[in-house]
């Protein structure tokens, strides 16, 4: 008993005196050895070091952000995000390589932060960013394009000049020759760089910057959709392309334009709508004429109008012929609107039926930028009226004779009639619309040339409102929906 006795107590005392094994793990605190470093783009490198607060006790990864001005996998490389630390270690280095011959700034940065990790902790108070600032002495300019910014968005068919500008931080010794990349339209087809298909640009010697005019060619097509991208790329040696600068993109549309507003009265005889126009006076204020003719869509476009002279039916002539009677250009002659002396012969002997050779697409509406209702009136070329003048008096009487053997058309008539022929040339329309107006009002102003010497001489042009510009005539019009 006593021997069991002594053997028990010697038992305990063994067991009491054994401490108990920690199985815990601490994770260590991780942090830059440095917050700031600083190196030169000719060194081709650095290492950037971390320390732990204790040796590792098992292996893992620290996670980095990284956050720069250069462009990583050609102006600076890494091997990887994260830093591999192995059991009992308790520092480590990052290498950066800089490629010195692909960074052309004078100065640029590399910034790293220690990501959360579940085997290591951070420490607010430590060094969990690093910032590596990099400086290099540059001697080869640096370019850079652009395009204004209210450019940089244009209407296919207006196709305003845009202007193209090259500059460098820096004056070259001598002229740079610099080749460009051109995406999503043909140089020569669809614009023009100073006139020409150019895709290179030249940098004159000692200067530090180029203009040039980008002109795109007119599409007459609504719903055109296209971007033209011009970007360019570094030279070794000879100057580089900074981070900015180094593309421009012009964006051109032309949305369709539902003229669907401008229908509201149906003509009376044959197609289309009515519509009234109006001459303004010389005054600047009063609307003269106030006649009517009938207008429709255009077969061209969506985009487009065509006008139609309201005609009788007298000696076969037809309701509705496609023609210019909107804009009364036999006001614009001093007696052609009698019954005697000359005349316009080509469309009966009633003065509202006189007018003008048959022309369609008139009108060219043209959108806004943003806008769905409003926009420019334009012209897509400029349109040639025809008509034959003669004798009235002797027209007359030929006409009463044959007008049933020759169909109303005066060209077929055998009658000895002595006529000359006269050429009205629309050169120009601009103008202005608003489909979202209750009027919707028609705003424009045309500009004419003509062969005749009637043409605008002994006119009222206080009524007409006509001056001399440039050797052209200018009129102002308006013209409404009834």
């Amino acid at each position: 008993m006593k021997r069991f006795a002594f053997f028990l107590i010697t038992v305990l005392l063994a067991a009491s005196c054994k401490q108990a094994q920690d199985t815990r793990y601490f994770a260590p605190a991780v942090e830059f050895a440095s917050a700031q470093y600083t190196v030169s783009a000719g060194d081709g490198g650095l290492d950037i070091s971390l320390q732990l607060s204790r040796p590792a006790t098992q292996a893992f990864n620290i996670g980095l952000n990284v956050d720069s001005s250069l462009e990583a996998g050609v102006q600076y490389r890494m091997a990887s995000t994260s830093v591999a630390i192995a059991s009992g270690q308790q520092d480590a280095s990052l290498h950066v390589d800089l490629v010195d011959d692909e960074i052309w700034v004078e100065s640029a940065w590399i910034e790293l932060t220690l990501r959360p990790g579940e085997r290591y902790t951070l420490d607010p108070a430590t060094n969990s960013t690093a910032r590596v600032d990099i400086s290099k002495h540059v001697v080869i300019p640096i370019l850079q394009l652009s395009i204004p910014e209210d450019q940089q968005e244009i209407n296919a068919y207006l196709v305003p000049p845009v202007t193209l500008r090259l500059a460098a931080d820096k004056a070259p010794l001598t002229d740079l020759q610099v080749p460009l990349t051109v995406e999503g339209l043909t140089a020569g087809e669809d614009f023009l760089v100073d006139g020409g298909a150019l895709t290179t640009l030249t940098l004159p010697a000692n200067a530090t910057e180029a203009a040039f005019t980008l002109q795109f060619l007119r599409k007459d097509q609504p719903g055109y959709d296209a971007r033209l991208t011009l970007s360019m790329s570094s030279e070794k040696g000879k100057y580089g392309v900074g981070n900015e600068g180094a593309s421009v993109a012009v964006h051109l549309t032309d949305p369709p334009v539902d003229l669907s507003p401008l229908f509201r009265t149906s003509a009376q005889a044959g197609e289309g709508h009515q519509i009234r126009q109006a001459i303004l006076g010389a005054d600047g204020e009063t609307w003269n004429g106030n006649t009517a003719a009938n207008f429709t869509l255009s077969a061209q476009g969506s985009s487009y109008l065509k006008s139609l002279r309201n005609m009788g039916t007298t000696y076969g002539c037809l309701s509705n012929e496609v023609g210019l009677h909107a804009l009364r250009l036999v006001d614009f002659f001093p007696n052609l609107r009698t019954t005697s002396g000359d005349a316009i012969l080509d469309y009966g002997r009633n003065n509202n039926t006189r007018g003008f050779s048959p022309v369609d697409s008139l009108f060219r509406f043209v959108l806004d930028p943003g806008s769905t209702t409003q926009g420019t009136l334009a012209l897509n070329k400029p349109r040639t009226f025809t008509a034959y003048v003669g004798d009235y008096t002797l027209w007359k009487n030929a006409w009463e004779n044959d007008s049933k053997a020759t169909g109303g058309n005066i060209s077929a008539s055998t009658s000895p009639i002595i006529t000359r022929r006269v050429d009205v040339v629309l050169e120009k329309l601009e103008g202005r619309f608003n489909l979202a107006d209750a009027s919707n009002t028609l705003l424009f102003t045309a500009w004419f040339s003509c062969d005749s010497p009637q043409f605008m001489e002994g006119v009222d042009l206080s009524a007409l409102g006509a001056v001399q510009e440039d050797g052209l005539w200018k009129v102002q019009y308006k013209l409404w929906p009834r």
